[in-house]
């Protein structure tokens, strides 16, 4: 049940439910065949193709008619054997990466927990979270969309997971989201993963809360080195150029590596405020 839960699949059903809310877009399919797939993107034109299960930002393909190869078509053959089939999704014009973060109790009950402001690089992998109070990501948010579309998707969806988790799950979740443009027009895409466990944003929400002062603004970020040299020599000189500065128990300025950096590291994460 977890399992059929964490897939991308899940994401059709949510869809449909999110359509009553205006302002909003979003669509997806699930292929079981080749077939299926061929008709889908030439029908659609710029497609992003998912695996239903693969890590953030892994197991997609963009693909349009013009495109299409023999490796695509290796490379559907084979998550479809694999997995059972596979996701379609129109490759919508994205102006922001932002999720909405809750926690389900296993009791059939489903919290808000607040707002993750992300960004992705161009193969939709996670970079970092800002680290901002829930305020000002609506704030940004609503530059794009109105405040009462964020709030609708926010209650509704809320209702939602709870129908669709029961007590299955216990935990925190979030459901990654983003502004898409059409036209002149802005709309919500409400659902374009679900995140069914603890994540990045989950992480960036509690750590903005808990450590560091209100009002101060940040990022919290994850960052992969070729070697650990470079690795050291950045996190030296960020240690000199950001001194942390902590008053009351929270952070108000400065560079905080979340990580030991080793003599091994190729990677860190760090907060920097």
């Amino acid at each position: 049940r977890i399992r059929c839960l964490s897939g991308r699949q899940l994401c059709v059903d949510v869809l449909s439910q999110m359509q009553s809310v205006a302002g909003c877009c979003g669509r997806a399919v699930v292929c079981s065949s080749l077939d299926e797939v061929h008709e889908f993107v030439d029908a659609v034109g710029e497609t992003v193709l998912k695996s239903p299960w693969s890590g953030s930002g892994r197991g997609l393909l963009r693909v349009s008619p013009q495109t299409w190869s023999t490796n695509v078509e290796g490379w559907v053959t084979r998550v479809i054997r694999t997995q059972g089939g596979i996701m379609g999704e129109p490759l919508y014009n994205k102006v922001c990466d932002f999720a909405m973060e809750y926690r389900a109790d296993g009791r059939g009950n489903v919290t808000w927990v607040g707002y993750s402001l992300f960004e992705t690089d161009s193969h939709g992998n996670y970079k970092l979270n800002r680290l901002l109070p829930d305020e000002q990501i609506v704030q940004t948010l609503a530059g794009y969309v109105a405040s009462e579309t964020l709030q609708a998707v926010r209650l509704l969806l809320q209702d939602v997971l709870q129908k669709m988790i029961g007590t299955d799950y216990a935990g925190y979740l979030g459901v990654d989201m983003m502004i898409c443009r059409e036209g002149e027009n802005f709309l919500v895409h409400p659902c374009v993963e679900i995140n069914l466990r603890m994540n990045m944003g989950v992480v960036a929400r509690l750590f903005y809360d808990n450590y560091v002062a209100p009002g101060r603004m940040g990022y919290f970020n994850i960052e992969y080195f070729p070697d650990n040299e470079t690795l050291r020599v950045q996190h030296e000189r960020d240690m000199k150029d950001y001194p942390l500065v902590i008053e009351g128990g929270r952070l108000v300025s400065g560079y905080l590596p979340l990580v030991p950096v080793t003599a091994k590291s190729c990677y860190r994460a760090y907060a920097r405020i």
